[in-house]
């Protein structure tokens, strides 16, 4: 019995990313990792890096979720890279029509139940059929321990092919030897180094949200800088981002506040449309 061969095969999904990164309309030809999809951003940082960890901090309700959705769009829809995250705080059903409610302006609800003007059928139906597209893997899974969490990192590059990891927050993770030390940080100290050797390992970009450490007595009215994280976060990550807005105001900023690129805090001016829950650049 002859041996099967093996084939290779061109997609038209393959043609059309190399053709858009091309002519740099999805990836900035200087960006040497994965593009976060935000021009500004990307100029300085030239993407997440392969083995880093990155922080993203913000104090609640300056947008911490939507944030992440646009990463997550623009990665996934628009640069055609495959993404894992996981997600303790809300299920994949949810982050997934949150998103779809983002880009066709329209609640699942009202999709569902077929409440859309025929004028806008059409458009809705390429939006959702792009999002389907998206390669997003969710783990929704709460308090994994350690081990559990390298396994599943490992099949989101071995088996899926993942060009990136988002974690939405540090208590994800869960150590029971220092659970019960008398130490708020001690805790979130050993996930974070923990995520940063599975960076390394894996070879991927990590990118961990989280809130702001100390903002009892924090004005809105002022930028967080690296002092608001926790203190061992510069330490750990090779990246620490911030993102600053005030509520009701569609003024928002990203402060590079911790990168091998910049030497000091690097102020970036985003636009945040709340109607649709969605950052963009200016």
């Amino acid at each position: 019995m002859a041996s099967q061969e093996n084939f290779e095969f061109t997609t038209l999904k393959e043609v059309i990313i190399q053709l858009l990164q091309n002519t740099g309309y999805l990836v900035d030809a200087n960006t040497t990792g994965v593009a976060t999809g935000f021009d500004n951003i990307d100029a300085v940082t030239k993407g997440f890096q392969a083995g880093e960890l990155s922080v993203i901090a913000s104090k609640p309700g300056s947008g911490k979720t939507a944030f992440l959705l646009s990463l997550l769009f623009n990665i996934a829809s628009k640069s055609g890279k495959t993404v894992g995250v996981f997600s303790p705080e809300r299920s994949a059903v949810k982050m997934f029509q949150r998103m779809i409610n983002s880009e066709t302006r329209h609640s699942v609800q009202q999709i569902m139940s077929g409440a859309i003007k025929d004028s806008e059928k059409e458009a809705i139906n390429t939006i959702l059929y792009t999002l389907s597209k998206a390669d997003i893997y969710v783990d929704d899974t709460t308090c994994l321990m350690e081990k559990d969490f390298h396994k599943r990192c490992k099949q989101l590059k071995n088996k899926f092919g993942a060009d990136i990891i988002f974690v939405d927050g540090l208590e994800i993770l869960s150590f029971p030897d220092v659970s019960d030390i008398d130490d708020d940080t001690r805790e979130p100290h050993y996930v974070l180094s923990d995520m940063k050797k599975v960076a390394k390992e894996l070879d991927l970009p990590i990118v961990v949200f989280s809130h702001l450490a100390n903002t009892a007595n924090f004005d809105d009215k002022k930028m967080p800088s690296i002092e608001n994280v926790y203190d061992f976060m510069p330490n750990i990550a090779d990246s620490i981002y911030l993102i600053h807005r005030k509520n009701a105001d569609e003024k928002a900023n990203i402060i590079i506040a911790h990168h091998p690129a910049v030497k000091e805090p690097v102020i970036i001016p985003l636009k945040f449309i709340e109607s649709i829950d969605k950052f963009v650049d200016l």
